[in-house]
């Protein structure tokens, strides 16, 4: 079918062309041979009266004509695809469809591992594709390989739809045997000990504790920078480093290994996971089937643990025990 003279068949192949500006990628990607694929090139450069991929160099570069194209072309696919998955009636529970959601571990660990177990009843059929937060990810969901995003505000894509998820605050996790001067773990504590960090995403993204303290006054003297939170049990198993997580996967931590919960010192304000998805999956009845399991499942959430609880799991014991560190008595000067 043509539109304007041009087949509109080609906009799929122009669409591979300048996402992987590679002939080779895009073949591949559109499972036609390397032949056929030059083919349309060549004519796509016809109709447009445009190199729209040229050599520099080993590498094929975009002309500023395809540069300007990218967008509007990519836009165009996914309100098609948008149109062609319209459907009367959405079943989950016979629903084969597969979605791509982009998450840092943290996320996935607290949150994505319950969304998939009550998928498992609700929609058996359906498949999750789980994948870390990348540099890329802005342009995944942009382009619509991504489908779903779940990011804090600071990693928000802007343009389109969010909706806050559920909140978490800031632990410190330790060793077991961690040693304090007192009850509680002091601002001095916390400063002069060596720190376990995270900085995620591939493109070594800091956490958001890690972007309020380079603020501050006092630096935290981190000793081992990990690429993800599940990496961060093993740095501290038999160590006398911490590590400042999220407080739902500190807890989660410290029911698997012989690690202990305590108070941060340092006030660090709560923050909120946010969900995306792109603005022409607004009326996708899948997708709002599944923001809706995400916001269910997100209500159910158990609440974050009480400040000064500490959560112990010995070697050998279950899943953990709760205990709560007894506060500090201050007396007045009146009283003997």
């Amino acid at each position: 079918m043509r539109f304007n003279k041009l087949d509109l068949n080609q906009l799929v192949v122009l669409d591979a062309l300048l996402s992987t500006r590679s002939v080779g990628k895009a073949a591949e990607r559109l499972f036609l041979s390397q032949p056929a694929t030059s083919c349309s090139l060549s004519r796509l450069r016809e109709y447009f009266e445009d190199e729209l991929l040229v050599p520099v160099g080993k590498t094929q570069v975009l002309t500023p004509l395809a540069e300007e194209l990218a967008k509007p072309v990519r836009d165009v696919l996914l309100q098609i695809q948008t149109i062609t998955r319209a459907r009367p009636t959405f079943d989950p529970a016979t629903s084969t469809r597969r979605f791509t959601i982009e998450a840092s571990d943290y996320v996935i660990s607290v949150f994505l591992s319950e969304v998939v177990k009550r998928a498992t009843t609700l929609a058996p059929l359906m498949q999750f594709d789980l994948r870390a937060i990348s540099p890329q990810t802005p342009e995944h969901l942009e382009n619509g390989e991504a489908e779903l995003l779940i990011a804090p505000e600071f990693a928000k894509v802007a343009g389109h739809p969010a909706e806050p998820l559920f909140d978490d605050t800031f632990s410190c996790l330790v060793c077991a045997e961690y040693r304090m001067a007192g009850d509680r773990l002091t601002e001095d504590e916390y400063f002069d000990a060596a720190h376990v960090g995270v900085e995620w995403g591939g493109g070594r993204r800091i956490t958001f504790d890690a972007r309020l303290l380079s603020t501050s006054k006092r630096t935290r003297r981190q000793t081992v920078i990990a690429p993800t939170f599940t990496l961060v049990p093993a740095l501290l198993v038999g160590t006398s480093r911490i590590a400042t997580l999220p407080s739902r996967l500190a807890h989660q931590m410290a029911q698997r290994f012989p690690l202990r919960v305590l108070e941060c010192p340092v006030g660090i304000p709560a923050f909120v996971e946010n969900l995306q998805w792109h603005k022409y999956q607004e009326r996708d009845p899948a997708i709002a089937w599944l923001r809706s399991l995400f916001r269910e499942t997100a209500e159910h959430l158990p609440p974050i643990s009480t400040p000064g609880e500490e959560v112990v799991r010995k070697s050998g014991a279950g899943r953990g025990t709760h205990r709560r560190a007894e506060p500090k008595i201050k007396r007045s000067k009146t009283e003997n």
